[in-house]
């Protein structure tokens, strides 16, 4: 990407001098010498070398204990993670993030009526077959007011079995994503008459799961862990998973997680924290790996009231902010600076040239230069409160991001304190105004299931959805979007949502600051394992087996 250089060169010794008793201080190894830590973006990987054998059992961490495995409300990186594991959607994901069948085929009859057919012989973990009734009730709990993705039925009109093993969908206007959705949360299989009895208990600790997919539920210990079980009648004879149980334990703290891992006592992680790349590079127990990922980092404004509705105040940090040289120091090269809402990571491949003209010109426009924060604060409305900046507890390079942002607000003439929250609070906060009282600045890492801008554009745009913390209302982006979505055409498509991005941009509540790279750490024992962000949307632990 071309993007725009720095404007000031001692940036990055000053993060150096900030981060010296962190990051930084890891990169030397135990007899004093040098050690590099990996560039990250010099080889992205996408997927290990096929697994050879069977293992007994997988110990694998996520980054904090999820509040529900509700597949619909799954949205979180470890709640997702785990879910898929156990649930499918109609349609499937690769490592590459091509889309393909899975639970059914499909069949776009018109702009406007989608037809979709349940493949023959699948049958839920307690042996009863995948029918019609169950793919209709699933899309309508997911379509419900009360589930997370319920975006992704903005445009359906009806949902109906229209045969046997038949399903059709008509839209309201035409939908251009649905399809892409199918193979997402949106569209996972629960089965009807076991939700139905098991009610607001679904994807708890007591009242389990019931779906099609390589693992079954076995046991959720408070505090503790979650632990799946291989299905030996999956339906998908192709997909054998190589682990007869995987153990997902909840270890937060960056040290604890890296000591687990470099002493075998778990055997991977996904997204593994940044302060420990040094550690974990040159750990003789794994290797750490780095993958093609839609992830980025911002850091939001969390209500729509506050000092924060100022634009100028907006646009202070949005020049405040080095991303170069949090790329650098921070990530070690495992990231790349993000000047926009939308991560460059999420364009789709063949429309690069149609967003690149207009990222470039915000790339410009928010290029680091303090001395035109100052000018901006100055103009603002900007009384000389506090300003209360959220992290979560325990993520390392959270605090060292927020401890830059505090110092390089405080070189602006501006306040921030900052506050760190427990992680299952901090996760409730990314989609609860009621959690984020008292907030004026959210941090926090999003993603993309697939490579579909509309996908974070309506979550955090659209009137209504869970992540449009400011409450953004505006008709002609409204207008945009929907335009860009009902379109088949994925060039006018571009077109569309780049003339929405010129609306949004400069009201934006989003201060972006780097695309990031996919991080997993595998043990040497194991091998298969998907390690692009594809993963959050397939099975991956059943890709996972023996090395030798």
């Amino acid at each position: 990407m071309n993007l725009a250089p720095l404007t000031a060169r001692g940036t990055a010794a000053t993060i150096a001098v900030l981060l010296a008793g962190g990051t930084l201080a890891a990169c030397s190894s135990g007899d004093g010498t040098a050690s590099q830590p990996p560039t990250g973006a010099s080889e992205l990987i996408a997927v290990l070398p096929t697994a050879t054998a069977d293992v007994e059992k997988i110990t694998w961490n996520v980054s904090g204990e999820p509040d529900t495995l509700d597949p619909r409300n799954a949205v979180n990186y470890g709640s997702g993670q785990i879910v898929r594991n156990m649930c499918e959607g109609l349609l499937t994901m690769d490592e590459t993030f091509d889309i393909g069948p899975n639970l059914a085929t499909y069949e776009q009859v018109s702009p406007t009526r989608l037809k979709l057919t349940v493949r023959d012989g699948v049958t839920f973990w307690d042996g009863t077959p995948l029918t019609a009734a169950d793919v209709v009730f699933s899309l309508k709990r997911s379509a419900a007011e009360d589930s997370a993705v319920a975006f992704a039925f903005g445009f359906v009109q009806s949902i109906k079995a229209t045969g046997a093993q038949e399903i059709t969908v008509t839209f309201s206007r035409p939908d251009s994503t649905f399809v892409t959705s199918l193979a997402t949360l949106a569209g996972v299989v629960v089965q009807k008459a076991w939700a139905e009895r098991t009610g607001d208990e679904v994807g708890t600790a007591s009242g389990g799961l019931m779906c099609t997919g390589p693992y079954r539920f076995a046991s959720w210990r408070a505090g503790s862990g979650i632990t799946i079980e291989r299905n030996d009648a999956y339906w998908n004879t192709g997909l054998k998973p190589k682990a007869k149980q995987v153990d997902f334990t909840f270890v937060a703290d960056d040290t604890a997680l890296a000591q687990a891992l470099e002493a075998g006592e778990i055997d991977g992680s996904y997204e593994v924290p940044v302060s420990t790349f040094a550690k974990l590079s040159r750990s003789a127990t794994g290797r750490l790996v780095f993958g093609p990922s839609t992830q980025s980092t911002s850091i939001s404004v969390a209500r729509p009231d506050g000092p924060l509705k100022d634009r100028k105040l907006r646009d202070a940090f949005q020049r405040a902010v080095d991303r170069a040289a949090i790329a650098k120091v921070v990530y070690h090269g495992a990231a790349q600076p993000n000047y926009t809402e939308l991560t460059p990571a999420s364009w789709p491949n063949a429309e690069r040239d149609i967003y690149q003209a207009d990222y470039d010109t915000w790339a410009a426009a928010r290029s680091f230069d303090l001395e035109a924060a100052k000018r901006l604060v100055k103009q603002s409305s900007y009384d000389g409160r506090a300003l209360v900046l959220a992290i979560q507890a325990g993520d390392q390079a959270a605090s060292r991001i927020a401890q830059l942002f505090q110092q390089q607000a405080k070189a602006i003439g501006v306040t921030v304190t900052i506050q760190a929250m427990q992680p299952l609070v901090f996760d409730q906060a990314g989609y609860d105004a009621t959690k984020r009282k008292g907030i004026d600045l959210l941090y926090g890492a999003s993603f993309n299931s697939s490579q579909n801008p509309l996908e974070p554009l309506g979550f955090g745009l659209l009137p209504g959805q869970p992540y449009n913390y400011t409450d953004f209302d505006d008709p002609q982006v409204t207008k945009l979007l929907n335009d860009a979505r009902s379109s088949f055409d994925a060039r006018e498509r571009a077109k569309l949502i780049v003339q929405a991005q010129e609306i949004y941009e400069p009201v934006t509540g989003t201060i972006p600051l780097v695309s990031t790279n996919t991080a997993t750490f595998i043990n040497h024992r194991l091998t298969g394992a998907i390690t692009s962000f594809a993963y959050w949307s397939t099975p991956q632990m059943a890709f996972i087996g023996a090395a030798r």
